[in-house]
């Protein structure tokens, strides 16, 4: 039972059962953003506290694979997109939701006291290469009910001063340099099987 609490208590954790474990769409989202630009599942998850030993790899594997396969379907003309271009889609319906419910906890006075504490968490661009030879190394602007969701530890410098605006223009940006790097990489390939033949 000790361990069903501790996943209660996880940001990512929306409900436990002792046979289930219902994951917060926040996690979910984020999780498969971040897995489209090259990262881990099993990494996620253990960023987010939940260990593959106790989650089971099986169980991520197949988490990430359903959850994707879900967000494809709802990134309208996915099939005919890179990575980069579904990541942007992507980051761009998640800040609009995320600024929706934003502003309807607003209008209706929801107080959220995390809100306030969002500047001082580690920012997640902050390991991002934004000079365009990386990868997307962590997850997206989150809502504040979700801000500790698979944050890699990296600390926020008082200098970067990174607002939700800018790194929607960095995450774009890596998208972008991800597309073209596909797109070389499948030039490459194709020059390599004339090269072979």
């Amino acid at each position: 039972m000790d361990e069903l609490q501790m996943l209660r208590d996880l940001p990512a954790v929306a409900n436990v059962s002792k046979d289930r474990i219902t994951y917060s769409n926040a996690f979910k989202q984020v999780c498969v953003i971040r897995y489209l630009a090259g990262e881990s599942p099993t990494k996620i998850f253990r960023e987010a506290g939940l260990p593959p030993e106790l989650i089971g790899y099986k169980r991520i594997e197949r988490s990430v694979a359903r959850w994707k396969a879900a967000v494809l379907k709802s990134v309208s003309g996915s099939s005919n997109m890179s990575n980069g271009e579904i990541i942007t889609e992507l980051v761009n319906l998640y800040v609009h939701a995320v600024t929706r419910k934003e502003k309807l906890d607003d209008i209706a006075g929801i107080a959220n006291p995390d809100k306030a504490n969002i500047g001082n968490a580690p920012h997640p661009l902050d390991e991002a290469n934004v000079s365009g030879g990386g990868y997307i190394s962590a997850d997206v602007p989150v809502p504040s009910d979700a801000a500790a969701i698979a944050v890699p530890p990296a600390p926020l410098s008082a200098s970067s001063g990174l607002d939700s605006e800018t790194a929607l223009v960095i995450i774009k940006q890596q998208a972008r340099r991800i597309d073209e790097l596909e797109r070389e990489n499948e030039s490459l390939r194709g020059k390599l099987k004339t090269l072979a033949s």
